[in-house]
């Protein structure tokens, strides 16, 4: 008995599936086949002609017994020597040369040579005459399941439903097989339901559906969009599977149905038992918080992770924490970090943002040296909104002659040009004002002319 990866990674998004098929490529005892195959040809249908099964002749029956023996205990070269010499006998009936290719077959399936193991089954095959229809039709099922090995999924669905054909009540493991055929051919209509079939017959004696076969079904539904359908066996997975990439992926179906609510809370649950462990899924959360408005946990989840080394200190992430800081209102701590990002930024649309921020707080000085950073790296979206902005900052700061020479430059650019104008006005003006109140006060004569 082999068991062999059929499947690779089934996708990327969220949860991947590699799906096990165990194959079991019979190798029929010698002595026994031909009379077990006789056996089972006299207990078939009624409706059936009996038809002739061939059996190993007495003069094969202890090659075949050494044959069986060398193969059991993996005595490979001898078992290949065994059977090249009873191959050379041309006068081998059909039940003796389907023996020597199965197991040659198996040999070739053992040293993992599937072009060879195909070749030899499907000689198996090659005839009808004098083999018991319960090996040949084993055989079928064989040759589906190198083929699905092969990744040649159409024509293993050839063989796998030729072999349905003959059985009146399929295992679970073949209605998988034909199944996961028709999703590889991206026929998912047709795959699933074979697949829950396949999993229904597990679970009708009692049986927990393997992980793999949960995982393809849940694929399915997700190839058909059908997330509601999908939510379901995700569960079936977490409960009898235990897994994170499981709960990361139902979290997934329920952003996909719209319901953030479950979602950020199946988050949340991971992160709680320290579950979050790469970059993106904690800045999922944050900003999944922010979504619901709940912006202040959102802020101490990246101030965690950008103190703790598992959020990395990029332009991206400072902004998220920034954003998240401004929007509880933490105005004076959302500082550090947008002037963080602002530093990264390719451009100085983050520094004006800085600017406007410390103007708020009336940090005109901090004001005046960001919107000149803002400036000085371009790529602004209202050039002229920001050389209003530094004129006023430095307006504030008594600045006036650099105020002026600033709302100038303002003037250049048309959205702003009047406002420019206007400030500029008021500079001059607020001089002029300035200028007599520090003017000195001419002196006044007090003295009294005598009355005449």
């Amino acid at each position: 008995m082999n068991t062999m990866n059929f499947l690779k990674t089934i996708t990327a998004s969220v949860a991947t599936a590699v799906l096990m098929v165990p194959m079991f490529v019979a190798v029929e005892v010698a002595v026994f086949g031909a009379q077990q195959a006789v056996a089972q040809e006299e207990g078939a249908s009624n409706k059936r002609q009996t038809k002739r099964v061939e059996s190993i002749r007495q003069k094969h029956m202890k090659t075949f017994e050494k044959i069986q023996l060398s193969f059991e205990e993996k005595r490979t070269n001898e078992t290949k020597a065994l059977l090249d010499k009873l191959a050379q006998d041309p006068e081998l009936n059909n039940i003796e040369k389907a023996y020597l290719h199965n197991y040659r077959g198996n040999i070739c399936f053992e040293e993992d040579n599937l072009n060879c193991a195909l070749r030899e089954f499907k000689l198996v095959t090659a005839t009808r005459e004098g083999l018991s229809d319960a090996f040949y039709n084993q055989m079928l099922y064989v040759i589906a399941q190198v083929l699905f090995s092969q990744e040649n999924y159409r024509e293993a669905l050839k063989y796998a439903q030729q072999w349905f054909k003959t059985q009146q009540d399929p295992a679970a493991d073949a209605y998988m097989l034909v199944g996961q055929a028709h999703y590889m051919l991206k026929d998912y209509d047709a795959a699933l339901p074979n697949v829950q079939k396949g999993i229904s017959k597990y679970e009708e004696v009692g049986s927990v559906p393997k992980e793999g076969w949960l995982q393809l079904l849940s694929q399915i539904y997700r190839q058909k969009n059908d997330y509601r359908k999908m939510l379901p066996v995700l569960k079936q997975l977490v409960q009898f599977y235990p897994k994170k990439s499981y709960l990361l992926t139902m979290a997934s179906v329920y952003n996909e149905l719209d319901d953030q609510p479950r979602m950020t809370a199946m988050y949340q649950a991971l992160y709680d038992q320290n579950l979050l462990t790469s970059e993106a899924e904690v800045v999922a959360l944050a900003q999944l918080n922010m979504s619901l408005d709940n912006p202040y946990a959102a802020a101490q989840i990246m101030e965690k992770g950008l103190n703790s080394g598992v959020i990395k200190g990029v332009l991206k992430n400072y902004r998220i924490y920034a954003q998240a800081l401004f929007a509880a209102k933490e105005y004076e701590k959302a500082l550090a970090p947008l002037e963080k990002a602002a530093g990264l930024a390719k451009d100085g649309k983050l520094y004006n943002q800085l600017g406007l921020s410390l103007i708020q707080l009336n940090r005109w000085r901090e004001a005046e040296s960001a919107l000149k950073k803002a400036i000085n790296k371009g790529g602004l979206q209202n050039t002229g909104g920001v050389f209003i902005s530094l004129g006023l900052a430095q307006f504030e700061q008594k600045q006036f002659v650099e105020a002026e020479a600033t709302f100038n430059r303002a003037t250049n650019y048309e959205k702003v040009s009047g406002d420019a104008r206007n400030w500029i006005r008021y500079v001059k003006s607020e001089v002029i004002r300035i200028r007599e109140l520090e003017a000195p006060i001419p002196e006044i004569d007090t003295s009294v002319e005598p009355i005449t």
